[in-house]
């Protein structure tokens, strides 16, 4: 075991940001949006889910990553 679950876990609920990630009771989800843009900052499966599929490799990541944010991007500007 890596602490990868921990880390991640705390990258969403603990660390000081001018803008924290929005952890609602009950989702498994967090919101983390930079400041003053609806533009997420952090992809991890604490904040987008598993976006590429569980355990994604850095080759799946790297194809993947760029068309999810933009999507979310899209969806939040639409909002």
């Amino acid at each position: 075991k890596t602490g990868g679950t921990t880390f991640g876990r705390h990258l969403v609920q603990n660390v000081r940001l001018e803008v924290p990630c929005d952890c609602r009771p009950g989702q498994k989800k967090c919101t983390c949006y930079r400041p003053n843009r609806r533009e997420t900052w952090l992809f991890s499966r604490f904040s987008t889910g598993w976006s590429c599929g569980l355990h994604a490799d850095w080759t799946e990541l790297t194809n993947c990553v760029p068309g999810v944010l933009d999507r979310r991007e899209s969806a939040a500007a639409k909002t």
